[in-house]
C-alpha cells in the first residue's frame, strides 16, 4: 500500500508540473519569406517557389503571389521569371554562361527586395541510371550517378511519379433527372458516349505526385565520386502499379553551403518532435532582405539540372501477383425507379444493366458501384500526359 501511495503522488507531481509553453519568439503576421528552387543553367526550366512561414497551428501553405523575380548575372544580364501559378515562378532555357555568376532578385508586393549571393555555375554529371528491385518494404528505386572528375561531391534529387490507372468498373449508363410536378424524378438510361462501347473518359486516368522529402547525398568522404542511393519505394499492392508506372528523377549538384543548409532543413522538418530529437537549428542561407533585416529562408545554387525517366510495367516486376492492386469495390443491383435511385445516387454510379425489357429496350434494373470505383476522374485526370507511352 505504501508503494502505491508513493507512486500515485509521483504521478500527480508530474501532472502538476505540466505547463503551457508560450514561445518568446514573435514573428510577423505575414510570416517570413521562403525561397525554394535552383537556377537551372541548362536548357530546362528554372522554377522558383515563394511562400511564407506559418504558425504551428496552420495546415496550409501561404504562397507569395505578385512578386517580380529575376535571374541576374554579374555581367548585368537579366532573365525575368513569369508567375505560372500562385507563388510559382518559371523561365525556360536560360543556357547560362558557365564562366559567369548568377543570383536571384526578388521584389515582393509589400515593397521589400531580396537578393541571393552571386553563385558560380556548378557542373552536374548526367544520371547513369534509375533502377528498381523488390525488397521487403516494397518496390525500391535507386539512383546511380558518378562524376569521373571527382568534383561534384554534393547532390540533391527530387522526382515526379506518374501512373496510369483504370476504374474498377466500366460504365455504359448515366442518370437522367427530369423535373415534374412530383419533384425531381430519377432514372437510368444508356449514355450517349457509350454508343460504341463504354465511357472511356471515366475509365482511363493518370495521377502525378511530386516528392516531398529532402533527398541529398555526399561523396566528400569517399575516394571516388560515385553514388548509389535509394530514392523512393512503392508498397505492395499499391494502385500505382495497377497498369503502368513512371518516375522522372531530377538531379542537382550542390555547393557545400547549400548541402549543409538542406541537412539542417531536413533535421528541422523531418524530426518526430520527441524529446530525443536534436533541437532545431538556425536556417541561415545565402538570400538576404536588402530592405531591412527580415530573416529569409532559402539557399540558391546554379547548375544544369539532369533528368532521367523510366517506365515500370507491373507484369515485368518479379512476383507480380504479390504486387497486384486489389481495389475494394463491389457492385449492387438497383431497381430502375426514382425512389430506389434517389437514395443511392449520391454514393453510387450505374455501371451496366441487369434486366432489360425485351420489347421496349427500357432498363428494368441495373448494377451500380461506389463513385470512385466507376469514375476515375475523382482520383486523377483523364488527360493523357505528353510523355506517356
Amino acid at each position: 500500500m505504501k508503494k502505491r501511495i508513493i507512486y500515485s503522488l509521483f504521478i500527480l507531481t508530474l501532472w502538476g508540473c505540466k505547463e503551457k509553453y508560450i514561445s518568446p519568439v514573435i514573428s510577423p503576421s505575414t510570416g517570413y519569406l521562403v525561397v525554394e528552387g535552383v537556377i537551372n543553367s541548362g536548357m530546362g526550366e528554372t522554377n522558383i517557389i515563394l511562400s511564407r512561414t506559418a504558425g504551428l497551428s496552420s495546415n496550409s501553405v501561404k504562397y507569395e503571389s505578385g512578386a517580380k523575380v529575376n535571374v541576374e548575372g554579374d555581367d548585368n544580364s537579366q532573365y525575368p521569371l513569369k508567375e505560372m501559378s500562385n507563388g510559382h515562378y518559371s523561365v525556360s532555357k536560360l543556357n547560362l554562361n558557365a564562366n559567369k555568376k548568377y543570383r536571384i532578385n526578388i521584389a515582393t508586393l509589400d515593397g521589400k527586395r531580396y537578393l541571393s549571393d552571386f553563385a558560380s555555375v556548378k557542373s552536374n554529371p548526367p544520371i547513369d541510371s534509375i533502377n528498381y528491385k523488390t525488397e521487403s518494404q516494397g518496390l525500391q528505386f535507386y539512383v546511380d550517378t558518378h562524376d569521373p572528375s571527382n568534383n561534384t561531391k554534393y547532390y540533391q534529387w527530387d522526382y515526379a511519379e506518374t501512373w496510369e490507372f483504370h476504374s474498377t468498373y466500366q460504365t455504359y449508363l448515366k442518370y437522367k433527372i427530369v423535373n415534374s410536378s412530383k419533384g425531381q424524378q430519377y432514372s437510368v438510361v444508356f449514355s450517349d458516349s457509350t454508343r460504341f462501347g463504354w465511357d472511356m473518359g471515366q475509365y482511363i486516368c493518370w495521377k502525378t505526385e511530386n516528392s516531398s522529402s529532402i533527398l541529398t547525398g555526399s561523396t566528400a568522404n569517399m575516394s571516388s565520386d560515385v553514388v548509389h542511393l535509394p530514392i523512393h519505394s512503392i508498397p505492395p499492392a499499391s494502385w500505382k502499379l495497377g497498369v503502368l508506372y513512371s518516375i522522372n528523377v531530377r538531379q542537382y549538384s550542390l555547393s557545400k553551403g547549400r548541402y549543409e543548409f538542406l541537412q539542417r532543413m531536413k533535421k528541422n522538418t523531418e524530426g518526430t518532435g520527441s524529446i530525443f530529437d536534436a533541437q532545431p537549428s538556425e536556417l541561415s542561407g545565402n538570400i538576404h532582405c536588402t530592405t531591412n533585416n527580415d530573416p529569409v529562408i532559402g539557399y540558391i545554387d546554379v547548375c544544369p539540372v539532369q533528368e532521367k525517366r523510366i517506365f515500370v510495367n507491373p507484369y515485368q516486376v518479379p512476383d507480380w501477383a504479390y504486387w497486384l492492386y486489389k481495389p475494394n469495390c463491389t457492385e449492387i443491383a438497383v431497381v430502375n425507379n426514382s425512389d430506389s435511385i434517389q437514395i443511392k445516387a449520391i454514393m453510387l454510379l450505374p455501371t451496366n444493366y441487369k434486366d432489360i425489357n425485351s420489347m421496349t429496350g427500357a432498363i428494368i434494373s441495373f448494377y451500380a458501384a461506389p463513385t470512385e470505383c466507376v469514375d476515375c476522374r475523382l482520383r486523377g485526370t483523364n488527360i493523357k500526359p505528353s510523355f506517356w507511352k
